[in-house]
């Protein structure tokens, strides 16, 4: 048999049928298809523009968010302006989803790449033997890193507090104690779309696994078309 492109993968994950018995038994993947040299440079731009957007959005949220609380740690603010240090939350939640979106789509790509453009993405399928896990700190490493947004959030919250508070405790009423719940409710929202796109792993196995079978299906369909 000739084997233009495989792909390592676990029997674990398998749930697709492959024609050749012993790369099953091996725990190999046999794509039927690959792509265009202009379809690769094509999708290796997309994630290009995916990294160096989201690194972009995170440079200007902190820099935003950080000069707006700057102002509201030197500026002596009542009751109701207090409230303007929320504001940075305008940022923070499209931010968070546009950056949690970009690594989806990252994974997307980069699983059909693994599959598809094998001979181009040696490093890629490496890293699912080589991971980056090999300090003892790493996971606590890759949460603070993928929950950026949601850590900006939660500093936002605490400069309003600090702004807020004095006010609360001289008059509280049930409408102060709605706007003391409201950061805590946009910090909610924020977390869950940051931790939507936390575990890349995840995400690229669930998507090579549609891959795959997507391969299969399509080889498929053109044998009973011949």
């Amino acid at each position: 048999m000739d084997i233009k492109v495989y792909y390592m993968f676990t029997k674990a994950h398998l749930h697709v049928t492959i024609n050749d018995k012993d790369s099953y038994e091996r725990g190999i993947l046999i794509p039927m298809c690959t792509i265009s040299e202009k379809e690769y440079d094509k999708l290796i731009q997309k994630l290009s523009f995916y990294d160096t957007t989201r690194n972009a959005l995170l440079t200007f949220s902190f820099t935003a968010v950080l000069a707006v609380l700057g102002v509201a740690l030197t500026v002596e603010l009542n009751i109701v302006s207090s409230c303007v240090c929320l504001v940075p939350f305008l940022l923070i939640i499209p931010f968070s989803a546009r950056i949690s979106y970009y690594r989806l789509a990252s994974a997307h790509i980069n699983s059909f790449l693994k599959l598809f453009a094998t001979k181009n993405m040696q490093f890629e399928i490496g890293t699912s033997t080589v991971t980056e896990n090999q300090i003892p700190s790493y996971k606590l490493l890759a949460w603070l890193v993928n929950h950026e947004m949601f850590l900006l959030g939660i500093a936002t919250s605490c400069i309003f507090y600090i702004n807020y508070i004095p006010f609360v405790i001289k008059s509280f009423n049930f409408w102060i104690g709605i706007v003391i719940v409201i950061p805590i409710l946009l910090n909610l929202f924020v977390f869950i779309i940051c931790d939507s796109t936390y575990s890349y792993k995840n995400l690229m196995t669930k998507f090579t696994h549609e891959w795959m079978i997507y391969d299969q299906n399509r080889t498929t369909q053109d044998n009973v078309i011949d």
